[in-house]
């Protein structure tokens, strides 16, 4: 017989899968190693292969989850607005990530996405599932371009914004962000016909 309820062990899978997460943003996957995990968790090192068959299981979980975390900071308290409205918010809480030094707010796609291009075909697969699920869920928000059905337009808007994020967060100089972030803001709202004044 089981020494917990089958319900303890999802609670305890999602605080280890919510400190990885944590780990992950603060030292990089390949440095999130199951004992600062566990630790971050509150719980020990030998409880882990309860829950995981792997750090890399672990992690690609930390991922997903982190993704619709953040996802959910970013459009929330949007509803009311106008689409007009609406994207120009996204745009501007997605690129105000650069604000944040410790990454605590930080959208995992600006930091992981290196990993996720060296895993499984079958995790591959589920992140994309996981995306393609998320950017459906507020295709309606964007407008149809020539040529471009509004699916298309969310993927290049939240393509630019994951880039530029990324690439501020890798310059060299201070001065290097605000001229990516502007640069980007201006090219969207130029794209989405959007009136460019921050």
């Amino acid at each position: 017989m089981s020494r917990y309820p089958l319900q303890h062990k999802g609670v305890t899978r999602a605080r280890i899968v919510a400190a990885s997460e944590r780990v992950m943003k603060e030292r990089g996957a390949r440095a999130a190693s199951v004992e600062a995990v566990m630790r971050a968790a509150g719980l020990t090192v030998g409880g882990f292969y309860a829950h995981f068959e792997s750090k890399e299981a672990l992690a690609h979980e930390a991922l997903l989850y982190g993704i619709e975390r953040s996802f959910e900071r970013l459009t929330s308290g949007l509803e009311g607005l106008d689409d007009r409205a609406w994207l120009r918010e996204i745009i501007e809480r997605y690129l105000a990530q650069l604000e944040d030094p410790a990454l605590a707010d930080g959208c995992p796609l600006t930091l992981s996405l290196p990993e996720v291009a060296r895993d499984s075909d079958k995790r591959r697969a589920e992140f994309a599932a996981r995306m393609g699920a998320l950017v459906r869920s507020i295709q309606h928000r964007f407008p149809s371009l020539p040529g471009m059905a509004p699916a298309d337009v969310a993927l290049a808007v939240f393509a630019a914004l994951v880039g530029a994020v990324s690439l501020g967060r890798v310059a060299a100089r201070r001065d290097a962000r605000p001229r990516i972030v502007e640069a980007t803001h201006k090219m969207l709202c130029a794209f989405l016909g959007l009136d460019a004044q921050r």
